[in-house]
């Protein structure tokens, strides 16, 4: 017995000490180098290439922490770009499933379990017989600053709208956006607002804001914000009196934005990344406004959002304008598809549904909205205008026809 006791304890200390090691060695552990890795070839492609085997082959191995541990990494194509640019496109395979090398190694899902997706854009520079790496940029902020990108810029492209008869509200006039919090008898400038909240990643300025991107009372007043210091909270809690920002993440651009206030905090929904034409999302949220987290969710959901709300007792909503939306009734745990409510009258003379992209969710004395859409193809009009479902419920899941709806902005002027 005693024998069984003096193993049993000499097992526990050997598992105490080897988990004392390997805390140790994780916590000198550095990331492999990507700004800075120089090469001794002049031949972009060569040189790139040895970058990526140096960078994954270090991130193998026992002694990378499972943060950044991969299993294996394959190159699928590198492209020559223009003034000392290149693309890699591959796929990595990390040694586990774990939410937080997703973010630190900036991988986007394939759709495959353990297969993941970076595309890197490196630019080279010339040290003497050696190439040196400059930056490591994603696609899209290489697009940002490629001349078409600043010819677009130069066009004049942005649409000036009324103000909505909504009593708290927005409006942009002279470059600027104000808020105001009773029916437009007075105004708050919303300060940089104009280039922070309008402007959007490829130039143009969209003073045409969608409903579930801004929050406005007199209580709590918030806007996303775009810099080249990442995303951040542009708030107000004294009616626009006075102005905060509070920084979310130091990644993200200006796609579809969505904000929400609930009982429990705030969520924060924009765009991270791009590849192929679809822009992914990420979700964060904060109790105070000062401290926030990133939410996991689901692979399904986080692409080509159209729409997205948070509610009250972590209900949440997703929808990226294919067939259904995503709810979630656990802040986030888990979530199921739901399908669109119809309107049985216009479906049974159209014989189809039109109503298949939700727009906005909103609540209002108790009772929680959806407004849905018909997309870019939807061909059902009233007196030339596309015409909107609007839907209810008590519950936040069970939703019942109210009206169809005419939901059209008015041009300025």
């Amino acid at each position: 017995m005693k024998r069984f006791l003096f193993g049993a304890a000499g097992l526990l200390i050997a598992i105490f000490l080897f988990a004392k090691s390997e805390e140790l060695i994780f916590s000198r552990y550095e990331p492999p180098a990507i700004v800075g890795y120089s090469v001794d070839s002049n031949d972009l492609t060569k040189a790139s290439r040895t970058w990526f085997s140096y960078y994954t082959e270090a991130l193998k191995g026992v002694t990378v922490p499972y943060d950044y541990r991969i299993q294996d990494a394959r190159l699928d194509s590198v492209e020559t770009l223009e003034d000392g640019y290149i693309q890699l496109n591959y796929t990595v395979y990390p040694a586990s499933r774990n939410e937080t090398i997703i973010q630190n190694l900036e991988l986007i899902s394939t759709g495959q379990r353990y297969a993941f997706q970076r595309q890197a854009v490196l630019r080279w520079e010339s040290d003497g017989d050696q190439m040196v790496i400059r930056e490591c940029l994603r696609p899209v902020q290489y697009q940002i600053q490629s001349p078409e990108f600043k010819e677009e810029q130069t066009a004049p492209q942005t649409q000036h709208y009324a103000m909505s008869d909504e009593p708290m509200t927005y409006y942009i006039s002279g470059e600027t956006l104000y808020v105001t919090y009773d029916a437009g008898a007075s105004f708050a400038e919303v300060p940089d607002g104009y280039e922070t909240v309008c402007r959007d990643a490829n130039g143009r300025y969209q003073e045409l804001l969608s409903r579930n991107s801004y929050v406005i009372t007199e209580t709590f007043t918030g806007f996303l914000s775009y810099s080249g210091d990442g995303v951040s909270l542009l708030y107000s809690i004294d009616a626009g009196n006075t102005w905060q920002e509070s920084p979310i993440s130091p990644s993200g651009f200006k796609a579809n934005s969505f904000l929400s206030q609930t009982d429990s905090g705030y969520y924060a929904t924009f765009a991270v990344d791009r590849s192929l034409g679809h822009d992914y999302y990420a979700t964060y949220y904060s109790s105070d406004c000062r401290t926030w987290t990133q939410l996991s969710l689901p692979d399904t959901i986080t692409s080509g959002l159209s729409a997205s709300f948070w509610a009250e007792n972590g209900f949440g909503y997703y929808a990226d304008g294919s067939d259904g939306y995503y709810l979630t009734k656990d802040g986030g745990t888990s979530f199921q598809r739901m399908e669109y409510p119809q309107d049985a009258d216009v479906t049974k003379t159209l014989g189809y549904n039109p109503f298949d992209t939700p727009e906005e969710w909103y609540q209002e004395d108790g009772i929680l909205y959806m407004v849905v859409g018909q997309g870019d193809d939807g061909d059902y009009t009233r007196d030339g205008r596309q015409i909107k479902a609007l839907y209810e419920s008590l519950d936040g899941e069970a939703f019942t026809f109210v009206r169809e709806m005419e939901d059209t902005a008015e041009l300025a002027g």
